[in-house]
């Protein structure tokens, strides 16, 4: 049972890291970081980076675990699964959070972010890390 435990860490853990973080740093409030940059949007184009990061990661994971990216797991777990996470983070923000509300164009940027992730790990993955051995 540990060793199962174990290997899904060593297998997933940059795409938990990476999914983790992001739960964070939309979940903390909004004025905490003490960062003042006058970019128009800012926001769209971080959640944009975070869920373009997700898709990229989660595809790696599992293409090093021998998943092909035409197949339906490949799609659920590196494009939906992302996508659905933003949407559920959007709702919580609103539910759970004084300074934070739910954004649909957060959502849309995740969304834009977790496509152009996936389409760019398709591309890019295959062609520089190789499947793992098992």
């Amino acid at each position: 049972m540990m060793d199962n435990i174990l290997r899904f860490f060593r297998h997933y853990g940059l795409s938990i890291s990476v999914a983790l973080t992001i739960f964070y740093l939309c979940m903390m409030p909004s004025n905490s970081t003490g960062l003042s940059l006058n970019i128009s949007n800012i926001d769209k184009y971080v959640h944009f980076l975070m869920y373009f990061a997700l898709s990229f990661c989660v595809s790696l994971n599992l293409y090093q675990e021998y998943t092909k990216y035409r197949s339906m797991t490949m799609v659920m777990w590196a494009l939906v699964i992302p996508i659905l996470f933003g949407g559920l983070i959007e709702v919580m923000q609103d539910k759970f959070t004084v300074s934070r509300s739910c954004d649909l164009y957060d959502l849309l940027a995740d969304a834009i972010g977790a496509v152009l992730g996936f389409l760019f790990s398709a591309w890019y993955v295959p062609r520089h890390f190789k499947q793992n051995e098992n």
